[in-house]
């Protein structure tokens, strides 16, 4: 009980109150204050302690030392002779990024390298052959994108960089090209191995194979180049130019072993680049025709219960490497934007040579310095920009669409408020809408065929302006970005995050199999059971012992998926409860609305476990009309959840909402039914004189 809590006398019922934040009110103590502030303002009968009791816990196995997580504790009392003692769960700290528009954008970049995770929960590869080939494939497309092709790309655009920048006499007086590739590969092999190891020693897996396929590049370009043998290899990658316009009078770089020209290693390693996005987006084309004999299968067997996990998984890689290519030429587009203007230059490289041939201008003026560039003659140039400037309007369409969306369901929310039941059967999905879906697999495929036929069309005088007041455009969309990442946009990354940790296993990531430490738990799912196990040691410490009647329940958004997790995993005896029998009310919950219909392992038709099953006394279930997170519930069979709408507000605010105060008061006192029987027609009269505490949870 906590310290300041009401305190009991003969015949009182003892209830314990377990309360788990989700996306939003994550400080500590907000909930179990919020709650128990609403019920006693809202709902007769009720009181509450004037102060709570706040205890630091330690994090066992969780680093050395240990960090430790708070919680919070507060009592409260009904005149029926119910006493309640709450406590929070906070974990926060664990997936919560810090607030701005900044440190949205790195919490962005961070889903981005591990989104994969979400497609391997929702593939279920026991289904079928189009489920299991297509989650092998998916996986290897995100490899190469957070892998090879990251890799690469940082040490491509590190040594061209270095040339471009760099004064003309740092390679004419100091050292040589070659000397200057193996300096800079070097030290990047070096940095990548030091972020390495930081990285496992904190046992920080986001960037796990991208540091790791950094290190492995660098190395390799390092020693190809050490014993001249990459210039050799790059030679035999094809051309880039396919189309009918290329002259036949151009002339190709001649790069010899050791080429002093820095052209050959910067236009050389760019080319592999874009053939492994080339690589990549044939992968996807084949993943989308995959999809398409899904569909053609749904409408001869009229299923089509699978095409949105399918559809929705294709769509997370596709999102994946359009945000991963809009953060990197962002990045490296001043480097692009150099190596233009040293092509526009060397245009005019003939006609200075010749004036100072003629003593006409010093040569070691500045002019004549201006024009001592590197060699650079392959389209990767515009290639780049054009992908990156498709990847960008992409994205930017895809706000928009969002923002269009986010305007349709407030008018319909506001326009059904009478009949908020049927309103939120048909309000249209925010998160994985079938219609935003749709758009991001039809962007990929023109964008994938435009890269294709881009050299075809460069002689189309339509095409080469349309592009050129594009380019300028993506440029300002890079800009404008961040601009967008508000509240709403932050909510969704976080919660992004959510699922993501909650479905992050080790084995995905291919660098896990190099090193032993990691392969060996390479199937366990570290962050949900790092959170399941501070849930375990709160209830250990605060609930087990004290002899409850009954615990209850209150989960939010992701938190809602925790206390599932634990009451399906835990039962049927619960003896971290005390072996009191568990009731649950959740709000905002995207268990229905996400989990049950994208991930495998939450599966409505599956039947729950006979823990859950037997022993859950009743389940509530609330949710906005607005909310574009939570949802209704499907009931598991044998399981029952009432569902509840409410009106608009969001996804956040809801610890103080009356109806939530009115869901918990109708536990406490009997006024709701058994989860574990179905609903009887018609339905029996309440019992409100009976304490739900002591007419069903009551221990066994």
């Amino acid at each position: 009980m906590a310290a300041d809590g009401p305190s009991g006398g003969r015949g009182r019922v003892r209830v314990g109150l377990v309360v788990v934040h989700g996306v939003g009110e994550t400080e500590p103590g907000y909930c179990v204050n919020a709650v128990l502030d609403t019920l006693a303002a809202t709902r007769p009968g009720y009181s509450v302690s004037p102060a709570n009791e706040y205890n630091r816990m330690p994090e066992p196995e969780a680093g050395n030392p240990p960090p430790v997580f708070p919680v919070i504790r507060r009592g409260a009392a009904h005149n029926s002779g119910i006493e309640i003692e709450a406590v929070e769960l906070h974990w926060a700290d664990l997936t919560e990024g810090q607030p701005g528009r900044v440190n949205t954008l790195l919490q962005l970049f961070r889903v981005i390298f591990e989104s994969h995770h979400l497609v391997d929960a929702m593939l279920d590869r026991s289904k079928d052959a189009v489920s299991w080939i297509l989650r092998k494939l998916l996986w290897v497309a995100g490899w190469i994108i957070r892998g090879p092709s990251a890799a690469l790309t940082i040490v491509t655009s590190a040594i061209c960089a270095l040339f471009l920048f760099e004064p003309v006499t740092v390679t004419a007086d100091v050292m040589d090209v070659r000397s200057q590739v193996l300096l800079v590969t070097g030290a990047i092999f070096i940095g990548a191995l030091y972020v390495f190891y930081r990285i496992s020693r904190q046992q920080d897996y986001s960037w796990y194979d991208t540091v790791f396929w950094l290190a492995l590049s660098a190395l390799a370009v390092f020693a190809l180049t050490y014993n001249n043998s990459l210039l050799g290899l790059l030679k035999h990658i094809p051309d880039l130019k396919t189309g009918p316009e290329r002259l036949a009078g151009t002339q190709l770089l001649d790069c010899p072993a050791g080429s002093t020209d820095a052209a050959c290693y910067i236009d050389g390693l760019y080319k592999v680049i874009i053939w492994g996005w080339r690589f990549w987006g044939a992968l996807m084309l084949f993943a989308t025709f995959l999809l398409g004999v899904a569909y053609i299968r749904a409408r001869v067997t009229y299923d089509r219960s699978r095409l949105g996990t399918l559809s929705t998984s294709i769509a997370i890689l596709i999102m994946q490497f359009m945000l991963w290519t809009t953060v990197v030429v962002s990045v490296i587009y001043p480097v692009l934007n150099r190596a233009e203007a040293i092509t526009t230059l060397r245009e005019a490289q003939p006609i200075i040579q010749r004036a100072i041939d003629a003593h006409q201008i010093d040569p070691a003026s500045p002019i004549a310095k201006l024009v001592q560039v590197p060699n650079i003659e392959l389209d990767w140039i515009g290639r780049f920009k054009f992908i990156y400037a498709s990847a960008a309007f992409t994205i930017l369409m895809l706000i928009l669409a969002g923002m269009v969306l986010i305007g349709i369901r407030l008018m319909k929310a506001r326009r059904g408020l009478r009949d908020l039941e049927q309103t939120a059967r048909n309000m249209p999905r925010m998160l994985f809408n079938p219609v935003l879906v749709g758009l991001i697999i039809l962007s990929y495929l023109v964008v994938f065929a435009l890269v294709f036929v881009q050299p075809y069309l460069d002689s189309n005088q339509v095409f080469v302006t349309l592009r050129g007041y594009i380019l300028p455009v993506a440029a300002l969309v890079a800009l404008i970005l961040p601009f967008f990442f508000g509240r709403r946009v932050a909510n969704v990354v976080h919660f992004a995050r959510d699922l993501i940790d909650h479905h992050y296993q080790p084995r995905q990531e291919t660098a896990a199999y190099f090193i032993p430490s990691v392969f060996r738990m390479r199937l366990r799912r570290l962050r949900r059971e790092r959170i399941q196990n501070r849930l375990n040691l709160v209830l250990e410490h605060f609930v087990q012992n004290q002899g409850y009647d009954g615990v209850i329940f209150l989960a939010h958004s992701q938190g809602s998926v925790i206390v599932y997790d634990f009451l399906r995993d835990n039962g049927p005896h619960y003896t971290r409860l005390g072996d009191a029998a568990p009731a649950l009310l959740t709000f905002g919950s995207p268990l229905g609305s996400v989990y049950q219909k994208y991930f495998h392992e939450y599966a409505a038709s599956k039947t729950v476990p006979l823990g859950i099953a037997a022993r859950l006394k009743c389940w509530i279930n609330l949710y906005r009309v607005d909310d574009y997170i939570g949802g209704r519930i499907s009931a598991p069979p044998g399981l029952r959840v009432d569902n509840h709408v409410m009106g608009m507000g969001g996804h956040t605010g809801y610890w103080t909402e009356p109806d939530i105060a009115e869901a918990l008061d109708a536990i406490l006192t009997g006024k709701v039914a058994d989860a574990t029987k179905p609903p009887p027609l018609p339905p029996p009269p309440m019992t409100p004189s009976a304490p739900y505490a002591v007419r069903a949870m009551r221990r066994a």
